[in-house]
C-alpha cells in the first residue's frame, strides 16, 4: 500500500483539499498511516500527474488560491485494483527493538527511560482510541457498514496497545532486573 492508495480512499469519501485530506491523517487516518503535510502534497502532485486525481482551484481573499481535488476515472480504476489485492503484513522497522537486540551494548538505564516514555505513549494512544469507540460500542450491531467497520481498525489499535504497554509492563521489569543484579550493592 502507498500513501496515494491511502489519499484516494479519502477523496472516494469526497472532494477534498490537501489541508483537508492532512486533516484526516491527524484524526481518524493517523491510527494506522503516519506521513507528513509535505508527503500528501508531493503524493498529490504526483497523482494529478499520472491522472488519478483532478482538481479545481477556488480563489480566496487574502490568500492564495486552494485546490479542491477529486478522484478521476483512472483513480477508481486503481483504487478498485487496489482493494481487490491481498495485502502482506508490513515490515516492523523499529529502532527500539534494535537496543534490545544489542544486548549489553545499551545500558539498561538508557532503555528504561526510553520504555518508560513509550509506555506513556501508549497509554495516550490507548486513551484516544477509547475515545473514539465508547459511543459506537453500546449499539455496535445497529451502525452502518461503514461505522463497524472502522470501529474495527480502532478496535485493532486498542489490541495493539495493550499488547505494547503489556510488553512495556515486561521489558520495565526485565530491565529493573537487571540493574539491580549489575549493581549489587543496591540490593
Amino acid at each position: 500500500m502507498s500513501l496515494k492508495h491511502v489519499i484516494l480512499v479519502v477523496l472516494k469519501q469526497g472532494n477534498s483539499t490537501g489541508y483537508e485530506i492532512n486533516q484526516t491523517f491527524e484524526g481518524p487516518l493517523g491510527i494506522y498511516w503516519n506521513t507528513s503535510h509535505q508527503a500528501v502534497y508531493r503524493a498529490l502532485a504526483s497523482m494529478s500527474k499520472d491522472a488519478w486525481v483532478s482538481y479545481k482551484e477556488k480563489s480566496q481573499e487574502g490568500k492564495p488560491d486552494k485546490k479542491i481535488y477529486r478522484i478521476t476515472d483512472k483513480g477508481e480504476e486503481v483504487l478498485d485494483r487496489w482493494l481487490a489485492e491481498n495485502q502482506k503484513p508490513s515490515p516492523i522497522n523499529e529502532s527500539l527493538l534494535v537496543k534490545f537486540f544489542a544486548g549489553e551494548l545499551c545500558p539498561a538505564e538508557a532503555l528504561i527511560e526510553q520504555v518508560s516514555e513509550l509506555k506513556n505513549t501508549h497509554k495516550k494512544n490507548m486513551l484516544y482510541y477509547e475515545s473514539l469507540v465508547s459511543e459506537v460500542v453500546a449499539n455496535i450491531d445497529q451502525q452502518s457498514t461503514s461505522v463497524r467497520r472502522g470501529y474495527l481498525t480502532v478496535r485493532r489499535g486498542i489490541l495493539m496497545e495493550q499488547s505494547r504497554l503489556a510488553w512495556c509492563e515486561e521489558a520495565l521489569e526485565m530491565l529493573n532486573e537487571d540493574l539491580m543484579r549489575s549493581q549489587p550493592e543496591l540490593l
